[in-house]
């Protein structure tokens, strides 16, 4: 008998379907609908608007403390007097470095980054309260 060293065709052609079937799900899992390309864009976009989420909650947050210090602390009647804290919020809030516009007539702050569907994310500032307190309409 002979002593045959090395591998037989049929054991190359299962070998060579296997990876063929690993390849495919490989990719499918990369490039699908819910594949990993996908899921790195929308964290993307939702990690933009959270970041101008929270730039407009800190501008608002700052309004409002700056507000009662000039109200109550240093006792300055301009700008304060006959006001509400979100009234002031509305007549001093700026856009700051393109993260939000703001409309102080209606009190919408429209959040430019997009979400991955393409709808933009809006937040009213609550009058109901005396604190400007940003109701997300997405949330």
């Amino acid at each position: 008998m002979k002593n045959n060293k090395g591998i037989t065709l049929i054991a190359l052609v299962i070998t060579i379907i296997v990876l063929l079937i690993l390849a495919g799900v490989s990719i499918a899992l990369v490039t699908g609908d819910n594949g990993l390309l996908k899921q790195a864009t929308r964290a993307g976009a939702e990690t933009q608007v959270a970041e101008a989420k929270e730039m407009a909650i800190m501008d608002v947050s700052t309004l409002v403390a700056q507000y009662y210090e000039d109200r109550y602390v240093n006792k300055q009647s301009t700008g304060t007097t006959g006001t509400t804290a979100t009234a002031y919020v509305k007549a001093n809030l700026k856009n700051k470095a393109g993260y939000y516009e703001f409309e102080s007539t209606t009190g919408v702050i429209t959040l430019t980054p997009l979400k991955d569907d393409g709808t933009q994310v809006k937040g009213t500032l609550d009058t109901t309260k005396n604190n400007a307190y940003i109701d997300w309409s997405d949330e």
